[in-house]
C-alpha cells in the first residue's frame, strides 16, 4: 500500500487523558491510545499542549518532552519501545 505524502499532512492535534488524536488536512482523524507514548502519557496537561507540527507537516513534536510522533506511525500503529498497556503497568 502506497501512502501519498499529502495524506500525511497534519492540521491539528488533540491530546486527551487517554488518547492522542491527529486531525488531518483531508478531514480524517487518526487516534492512538496515549499509553503508547510513555513520555507524553506521564506529562502534565500543559506539557501535552506544548506541541508543534514539524516542518514537513507530517509529524508532531513535543520538544520539551523529547517526543516526536509521525502521522505514518499513527496510521501503521504500534506502541513506542517500553510502552505497557495500563492493565500490565498496574501489575
Amino acid at each position: 500500500m502506497d501512502i501519498d505524502e499529502k495524506q500525511l499532512l497534519i492540521a491539528d492535534v488533540d491530546v486527551g487523558t487517554d488518547t492522542v488524536v491527529f486531525k488531518m488536512m483531508d478531514g480524517r482523524k487518526i487516534e492512538a491510545p496515549l499509553w503508547w507514548y510513555p513520555r507524553l502519557h506521564a506529562a502534565s496537561a500543559s506539557e501535552r499542549k506544548n506541541w508543534e507540527i514539524l516542518p514537513f507537516g507530517d509529524a508532531v513534536g513535543w520538544e520539551n518532552l523529547d517526543e516526536y510522533i509521525s502521522a505514518k506511525a499513527l496510521i501503521v500503529g504500534g506502541a513506542a519501545p517500553g510502552a505497557k498497556p495500563p492493565a500490565e503497568a498496574a501489575e
